[in-house]
C-alpha cells in the first residue's frame, strides 16, 4: 500500500511537468489558439466556396444513418481498449473490460477537447485507475498503449497504402513524396519502440527540466526510472503482448473503413471497400501530419475535400463527410464526459468512505 501511495507522486508531478511554465505555457497556448482560428477560417472558408445549402442537403440525405455512423465506432473503442489490457505490466490487474471501456472512453473525450500541447487524457486514465492498480503500472500501461496506438496507426497507414497505392492517379513527385513520407513514419515508429525499450521516461523530463520547461520536485526522477524499468522489463518478456496490442490498434485505425463505407453509403456516393479504405489511409496520413492542429478543426474537413478532388468525387460530399465525422467525435466526446463525471464521482465516494473508515 506504500508503493502505490508513494507512487502517486509520479502521476502528480507529471501533470504539472505536462505543460511548460511561465511565458512557455502562455507561447503554447498561444499558437494553439491561433491555429485553432486559422482552422476555423478555413471551415468557414470551405462553406462558403462549396455552398452550405450543398451541404445541408447532404447532410439532410444522411438522415438516420448518422446514428449507424456514431454506432459503429463502438467497434473501434473495443479494439483499443483490449489494446490496452494487453499491455499492463505482470501480474495483470483483475479490471473488469468494461470499466476499462469506460476510462478509455474518458480519456479519449479529454484528448479530443484538450490543446494539442498537453497529454491530459493519458493522466485522466491513470487517476481513473487509482485504487485498482498502483500508479507506476498504470503509467507504465498507458506509455506502453501510447506507443503500441502509434505504431498500429503507422501500420494501418503503410499497409493500407500499399493495397491502393496503385488506383491513386498522382504526379510522379506526388506519389514518391507520398511513399517517402510513409518510410519515415515507419521509422519513426521504429525509434520510438527502441527509444521505450531502453527508457525515455525520466531521461525526457530531465532535458525539459534542465531546459526550465518543466519543474521536477525532487526523487520523482527516481520513480520515473522505477517506471522505465518497469516497462523495460515489459518489452522484455511480454513481446507477443505488446505485438498483440499493436494488432488491436490496428483493427482500431481500420475499423475508420466502416465509417467511411457508412458515410458513403448514406450520402450515396458509389462506395467500394476499396474507395473506402483509400479515403481512410489518406485521411489518416493528412491526419498524422497535421497532428498539431486543434481538434483537427478545418484540417478534416479540408483534408476531406481535398481527397474528394483528387479522386473525382463531389467535393460538397467530401466536405459532408467531414462534418458527419465531426458530428461522431462530439458525440462519443459528450458520451466520454459524462463517463468521467460518474466514473469521478465515484471515486470521491470511494475516497470519503475510505477516510471515514480511517
Amino acid at each position: 500500500m506504500q508503493r502505490v501511495d508513494r507512487s502517486a507522486q509520479v502521476i502528480e508531478t507529471l501533470e504539472e511537468a505536462g505543460l511548460p511554465g511561465g511565458s512557455a505555457t502562455r507561447r503554447i497556448r498561444l499558437l494553439d489558439h491561433g491555429l485553432l482560428v486559422v482552422g476555423l477560417v478555413l471551415f468557414v472558408f470551405l462553406l462558403r466556396h462549396i455552398g452550405t445549402r450543398a451541404v445541408l442537403e447532404n447532410l439532410r440525405v444522411a438522415g438516420w444513418g448518422i446514428s449507424a455512423i456514431c454506432l459503429q465506432e463502438l467497434v473501434a473503442y473495443v479494439a483499443n481498449t483490449l489494446g490496452w489490457k494487453l499491455v499492463f505490466p505482470s501480474p495483470r490487474p483483475s479490471i473488469p473490460f468494461l470499466r476499462l471501456l469506460a476510462v478509455r472512453m474518458a480519456g479519449d473525450a479529454i484528448n479530443y477537447l484538450t490543446p494539442t500541447a498537453t497529454l491530459g487524457g493519458e493522466f485522466v486514465r491513470v487517476r481513473l485507475l487509482r485504487g485498482r492498480v498502483a500508479t507506476t503500472e498504470a503509467v507504465a500501461s498507458v506509455a506502453i498503449a501510447r506507443v503500441g496506438q502509434t505504431v498500429g496507426q503507422i501500420a494501418f497507414i503503410a499497409i493500407g497504402l500499399w493495397f491502393v497505392i496503385d488506383g491513386i492517379v498522382l504526379p510522379p513527385a506526388l506519389h514518391w513524396g507520398l511513399l517517402l513520407l510513409v518510410g519515415a513514419m515507419v521509422a519513426s515508429a521504429v525509434v520510438l519502440v527502441v527509444l521505450q525499450r531502453r527508457g525515455a521516461f525520466a531521461p525526457l523530463l530531465r532535458v525539459l527540466r534542465n531546459a526550465g520547461l518543466a519543474r521536477v520536485s525532487p526523487g520523482v526522477e527516481g520513480l520515473l526510472q522505477g517506471v522505465d524499468r518497469m516497462i523495460a522489463a515489459f518489452h522484455a518478456t511480454g513481446g507477443w503482448a505488446f505485438a498483440g496490442s499493436c494488432a488491436c490498434f490496428f483493427v482500431g485505425w481500420a475499423a475508420g473503413v466502416i465509417e467511411v463505407y457508412l458515410i458513403l453509403y448514406f450520402l450515396q456516393v458509389p462506395v467500394t471497400v476499396e474507395r473506402a479504405l483509400t479515403i481512410e489511409v489518406l485521411s489518416a496520413i493528412l491526419d498524422g501530419v497535421l497532428f498539431f492542429m486543434p481538434g483537427t478543426v478545418g484540417t478534416q474537413e479540408g483534408g476531406k475535400v481535398a481527397i474528394f478532388t483528387l479522386l473525382g468525387l463531389d467535393e460538397a460530399k467530401g466536405l459532408s463527410m467531414g462534418i458527419l465525422r465531426r458530428i461522431r467525435q462530439l458525440v462519443w466526446a459528450g458520451v466520454g464526459l459524462l463517463i468521467l463525471s460518474r466514473l469521478q464521482a465515484g471515486l470521491r465516494a470511494t475516497g470519503e468512505t475510505a477516510t471515514a473508515t480511517t
